[in-house]
């Protein structure tokens, strides 16, 4: 795509994936998605490409990754990124975890998709923030399965059209507790435990299920609280009016201190504005 950075690069390929997204197809009601997708990976020449074959590998690259991050997205190549650094390990993970995250498919496809997309913006924090190369592993497969304790929710609850009632929110609140035991019974992913059980805490202690504040909620926790809302927020649910990304990161910010650590607030909300200004700018 001569004269076309990135950034546009990636708003035509979206353009196109939704475009096919949106047409049916005989068969596509039996997929996954309902729908017939797919991914792509960009790259873009800089001064220092080698050559042809290296600014390929750099979209194969990126194309693996849009499809790890649930696929029917488009990625483009960070140089900088930590997950292609660490992707000898991480991916491994991944795919394991993926597994485990698959039987949403079946049983609630909002959930399935609300956890590819806060796995998603968490890889990016992890890339932005001066964590630890075990603090970003914990971070971005923490987010990837952290409501996995909504499988013990009935199904007539999960997908309810209306407000939930105080039986069924106290009901949905277990999912965290559930969620712990579901993690602890592997005995692999201990570590992950606190992301899955302490994402709902809240800064000023209103949270649940301890009622944790400040510095006692684990910091990873509390970067996943931060993300976890924020797409909670601008994704449509039948019984919530959805926020537009600008009406999210203004709730961010009116929040920031109470419901969340105003430490991940900032640059939560600047990876937002640089990495997506299409949406917010479209608000």
């Amino acid at each position: 795509m001569p004269k076309t950075d990135k950034r546009a690069a990636s708003a035509f390929l979206n353009k196109i994936r939704k475009e096919l997204n949106d047409t049916h197809f005989n068969g596509s009601d039996d997929l996954p998605l309902q729908c017939l997708s797919f991914s792509a990976g960009i790259a873009q020449y800089e001064e220092d490409t080698y050559n042809s074959a290296e600014l390929l590998n750099k979209a194969d690259k990126a194309m693996y990754y849009a499809k790890a991050q649930g696929k029917n997205t488009v990625q483009i190549y960070e140089e900088n990124s930590h997950l292609y650094n660490e992707e000898h390990f991480l991916l491994k993970e991944i795919d394991a975890l993926e597994q485990q995250l698959s039987i949403f498919l079946s049983k609630d496809m909002y959930t399935y998709q609300h956890s590819k997309r806060v796995f998603t913006y968490a890889v990016e924090m992890a890339n932005r923030l001066p964590l630890t190369s075990e603090e970003r592993r914990e971070l971005i497969l923490g987010a990837l399965i952290h409501d996995i304790g909504k499988l013990e929710i009935p199904r007539d609850i999960i997908n309810k059209k209306g407000k939930l009632d105080a039986r069924e929110w106290d009901l949905m609140k277990k999912h965290v507790t559930w969620g712990k035991e579901i993690m602890a019974s592997t005995k692999k992913y201990d570590d992950l435990i606190p992301l899955v059980e302490l994402h709902h805490e809240r800064f000023d202690g209103k949270g649940y299920p301890y009622g944790l504040a400040g510095e006692k909620i684990p910091k990873l926790a509390r970067i996943l609280c931060v993300i976890d809302s924020f797409d909670a927020m601008t994704t449509e649910r039948p019984y919530q009016r959805t926020k537009t990304f600008q009406e999210g990161i203004d709730e961010l910010n009116r929040c920031a201190g109470e419901q969340f650590d105003p430490v991940f607030v900032k640059p939560f909300i600047r990876m937002i504005q640089e990495k997506y200004p299409e949406k917010v700018n479209n608000n």
